[in-house]
C-alpha cells in the first residue's frame, strides 16, 4: 500500500467523468481545483463529476479548494503582450491606461490600484512566476516605467511578484469570500489559503468559516518569505501546510527553495501537521510522456523527507499526459517508500493526550506482531490523523460511518478509509465484529491467521475523540 497521497489539479484535460474514474484507478488521493483558473460553472461540474467518479470506483476522494488569494495580477488583456528585450514599457493600474495615451501599445494593466506606491527605482519586477522579468526605470505620476530584462509573452492573469516589497494586501479578497461560501455549499473537504504571511491570515479564515457554521480544514500555503519568518505560528494556526515552491521560488530566489523545502517538512513532522508538496514535481510530463530523472529524484527526495502529500499542477489540469503523470507518480513514491525515513525514538515522543498515546501504541503492537492492518474506528478522523503522524510501518484503515470523514482522512499518510453504514451501538458487540471483520477481510484480502490490531473509543461506537482502547484481533 502506497503511503504518501496524491493531489493532482483538475482541469481541462481532466475534469470528464471517464478522466476522473481513471486518475482514481490510478492512484489520486485528493483532487484540487484552482480557484485561480476557470468559472463558477466549470468548478461546479468538476466537483460534481468528482464525486460521480468517486461513487464508481467506489474510493472516496477529497477535494482541496484553492484559493486565488491577494496575487497581484496581469488585468484582462485583449491578446497577449510581446515583451521584447531591452523595450520600454509602462506598468500601473488598469485604471490609469487612458491618462497615459502614450503608452496605448506599451501598457501592462493590474488590477492592484496601489502597485506604483510599491516599486522602487531599480527594482526587478517579475512575471508569471518568473519567467519575464523588468527593471523599474522612473515614476511618472501614478505608473511606472520599465525596461524589459527577461523577454517572453504576457497572457492575462499571469502573476506579478515584487520581490523587494511587501503589497499590504488583505489575506481574502472579495473572490475569496465568494469561493468559501462555493467551497461549504458544495461540500468541499479542504481550503487552501494563498500567500500566507502570519498566524492572523489563517485566523480570518478560521472565524470566517465559523460564522457559516463550518469546520473545513485549512491548508496554508507557504509561499512568501514572510511566511518563513512566521513558521512555527503558522503551522500551530493550520490543519496542513503546503510548500507552494513556485512564488516561494520567485520570492526567496530558486537556489533557496530545496534548504527550505526541508525545513517546512521537518518542522510540520515534529509539529505533527501534514504537509503537502507542490509545483513542477513532474513538470515535464506536460508535454512528454516521462518526466526527467531530476523530476523523479525531486519526487523521491520529499518523500525521503517527510512530506504527507505531493501535489500536481499543470501535468494533470491541462497537460497532454495526465493519466501517465499519476501512475508515475504512483510508482516513484512506492519505490522511495522502500527505504522510509527513520522516526524519532519513541522516548523523544511527546504524547499530549491519552487518544494519542493508544495510537502510539497501536502502531507498535501492529509492527511487533505483524499485523496486516490497524483497524481505527473513528467518527472525526482524529485517531487516523494522530497515527498517521507516527509513520506506522503498518496500514492504517479509517472505518467510519461519516462520508465527510472518509473524504477528509484520504490525505493523511499510510490511513485507507471504509466507509460503512450499517454499524451503530444497537448491534451486539459479537454481530459488530464478525460484521466489521467480513467488510476488511473482503476489501482487504486478508486471510485465516492474519492479525489486526482495532482501536476504538469507550462510548459510542465511531465516538469523537475518545480512542482509549486496543484490541488484538485473529482472523
Amino acid at each position: 500500500m502506497r503511503k504518501a497521497k496524491i493531489i493532482a489539479t483538475i482541469g481541462p484535460v481532466s475534469c470528464t467523468l471517464r478522466a476522473l474514474v481513471n486518475l482514481i484507478e490510478a492512484g489520486l488521493d485528493v483532487a484540487r481545483i484552482n480557484m485561480s483558473h476557470g468559472s463558477r460553472q466549470e468548478h461546479l461540474e468538476a466537483i460534481q463529476n468528482i464525486r460521480e467518479a468517486s461513487k464508481k470506483t467506489k474510493k472516496e476522494v477529497a477535494i482541496l479548494i484553492d484559493l486565488q488569494g491577494p496575487k497581484i495580477r496581469v488585468d484582462a488583456l485583449k491578446k497577449p503582450l510581446a515583451l521584447k528585450q531591452g523595450d520600454v514599457w509602462a506598468l500601473g493600474a488598469s485604471s490609469r491606461a487612458l491618462k497615459h495615451p502614450e503608452f496605448k501599445h506599451n501598457f501592462i494593466p493590474t488590477a492592484y490600484k496601489g502597485i506604483a506606491d510599491k516599486i522602487g527605482k531599480g527594482d526587478t519586477i517579475l512575471f508569471d512566476d518568473g519567467r519575464m522579468a523588468v527593471k523599474a526605470l522612473e515614476k511618472n505620476q501614478d505608473i511606472w516605467k520599465v525596461e524589459v530584462i527577461t523577454p517572453g509573452s504576457l497572457g492575462s492573469s499571469k502573476g506579478i511578484n515584487l520581490p523587494h516589497s511587501t503589497p499590504n494586501i488583505k489575506a481574502l479578497t472579495p473572490k475569496d469570500h465568494d469561493d468559501i461560501l462555493f467551497a461549504i455549499e458544495n461540500d468541499c473537504d479542504y481550503l487552501a489559503l494563498s500567500f500566507v504571511q502570519q498566524k492572523k491570515d489563517i485566523l480570518e479564515l478560521r472565524d470566517l468559516l465559523a460564522k457559516h457554521h463550518s469546520t473545513i480544514p485549512i491548508v496554508a500555503k507557504i509561499e512568501k518569505s514572510h511566511a518563513i519568518d512566521n513558521l512555527d505560528d503558522i503551522i500551530w494556526a493550520s490543519d496542513a501546510v503546503m510548500v507552494a515552491r513556485g512564488d516561494l521560488g520567485v520570492e526567496i530566489g530558486n537556489h533557496l527553495v530545496p534548504l527550505f523545502q526541508k525545513k517546512i517538512i521537518n518542522r510540520c513532522n515534529e509539529l505533527r501537521k501534514p504537509v503537502i508538496t507542490a509545483t513542477q514535481m513532474l513538470d515535464s510530463m506536460t508535454y512528454n510522456p516521462s518526466p526527467s530523472r531530476a523530476e523523479s529524484s525531486d519526487v523521491a527526495n520529499a518523500i525521503w523527507d517527510g512530506t504527507d502529500a505531493v501535489m500536481l499542477s499543470s501535468e494533470t489540469a491541462t497537460g497532454e499526459y495526465p493519466l501517465e503523470t499519476v501512475k508515475m507518480m504512483e510508482a516513484i513514491i512506492l519505490e522511495a517508500e522502500k527505504e522510509p525515513k527513520k522516526r524519532p525514538l519513541l522516548r523523544n515522543i511527546s504524547l499530549v493526550n491519552v487518544g494519542e498515546s493508544v495510537m502510539v501504541a497501536a502502531s507498535v503492537v501492529a509492527e511487533k506482531i505483524h499485523a496486516k492492518k490497524i483497524l481505527s474506528l473513528t467518527e472525526s478522523g482524529m485517531s487516523c490523523y494522530r497515527i498517521s503522524l507516527f509513520r506506522p510501518q503498518t496500514p492504517v484503515v479509517a472505518i467510519t460511518n461519516k462520508i465527510e470523514t472518509a473524504r477528509r482522512v484520504s490525505l493523511y499518510w499510510g490511513v485507507d478509509a471504509l466507509l460503512v453504514h450499517a454499524l451503530d451501538d444497537s448491534l451486539a458487540p459479537a454481530d459488530i465484529r464478525d460484521t466489521l471483520l467480513s467488510l476488511v477481510c473482503k476489501k482487504y484480502s486478508l486471510k485465516s491467521k492474519d492479525r489486526i490490531v482495532i482501536t476504538r473509543g469507550g462510548g459510542k461506537l465511531f465516538a469523537t475523540g475518545t480512542s482509549n482502547s486496543l484490541k488484538v484481533e485473529i482472523i
